[in-house]
């Protein structure tokens, strides 16, 4: 009898923890926990099964940084070489809106505050909810002081590309992002994005504009940029504005450096100068010292000769008298 008790119990319990598995544990087998969704897209923490992964999380990175961070991933035709436009005149283009990047920064900011160590954080975003065309999806982890972004490409013939290039590198993205084949990962040094993004920094981005043929003209006209936007969007890093700047700037410069070499002319004529006084005032000197010792030789003469004449005239007067 107490063995039935036994196995029934036993039984029991293998069914409890079966239904608490179906009901709590679904999650934890697909390995992915929500940090949020809604119509516009979603993003969510990724476990990762190889066990020599280890982000650095979880992370606190600002939303500011992480918004500049999507704002800047652009893409570009493939058979274009990195340092010249296409001959058509068309400029690299945003893959994230800035809508998107409102959308995302505070999300991405959470999930790596909240990831381990051994998960990443994954997301997904419609450009334009509700129209039918497919999301944009990568993924974000933060790895020894650098942000390692992949998005899944949608284009064969485009590539991807980072708008501050001094601060980021681009490689083959590592099997466990599950980003399809070809996929590369943007190599990100958010650290030297933090500081060109804080208030009163300069930054010269090669950000290229939205497409604006599908938006209303009087929507075009709001959606121009300004010139401080149009000094970001500069592929060659700088304005005609800021070009001028930098002219007058040099300008300035090279005549600081005209005058401080014409003084140093002059305070060199002025040595010279002085050299050549003072070499006149030792030859005099040197010639009146001589003449000195020349009198004074002759003044010890002429006394010698007087002190040697008298006595001479003495022995003298004393010859002349006889005596008897």
């Amino acid at each position: 009898m107490y063995a039935r008790l036994s196995l029934r119990g036993a039984q029991y319990a293998g069914a409890f923890l079966a239904i608490n598995l179906i009901v709590t544990g679904c999650s934890t087998l697909s390995g992915e926990s929500k940090v949020a969704k809604t119509t516009k897209g979603s993003v969510h923490l990724k476990d990762i099964a190889d066990w020599s992964f280890e982000a650095s999380h979880p992370a606190m990175i600002d939303q500011m940084t992480i918004r500049t961070v999507v704002k800047g991933v652009v893409i570009e035709d493939a058979t274009k070489p990195l340092s010249n436009m296409p001959a058509s005149g068309s400029k690299p283009m945003r893959v994230f809106s800035d809508e998107d990047a409102e959308f995302l920064a505070p999300l991405l900011a959470q999930g790596l505050s909240e990831a381990k160590p051994e998960q990443i954080v994954g997301f997904k975003v419609f450009s334009s909810a509700g129209s039918g065309a497919e999301p944009t999806a990568g993924t974000l982890y933060v790895h020894k002081g650098s942000l390692y972004l992949t998005i899944a490409s949608a284009q064969a013939n485009k590539r991807q590309r980072f708008s501050f290039p001094t601060a980021a590198r681009i490689e083959k993205a590592p099997s466990f992002v599950a980003m399809g084949k070809g996929a590369m990962t943007l190599v990100i040094d958010y650290q030297a994005i933090a500081k060109a993004s804080a208030p009163g920094s300069v930054v010269a981005t090669e950000a290229p504009k939205d497409s604006v043929s599908s938006v209303p003209s009087t929507q075009v006209a709001e959606t121009l940029p300004s010139r401080d936007d149009e000094t970001l969007l500069d592929p060659s890093g700088a304005s005609a504005h800021t070009r001028t700047d930098a002219d007058a700037l040099q300008l300035s410069t090279d005549e600081l450096l005209n005058r401080k070499l014409d003084e140093l002319r002059a305070a060199r004529e002025a040595n010279k100068l002085k050299d050549s006084e003072i070499a006149t005032l030792k030859k005099e000197a040197t010639l009146v010292k001589k003449e000195l010792r020349q009198r004074t030789d002759e003044i010890k003469a002429l006394k010698a000769s007087k002190a040697s004449a008298p006595s001479a005239s003495k022995k003298k007067t004393a010859e002349a008298h006889r005596t008897r």
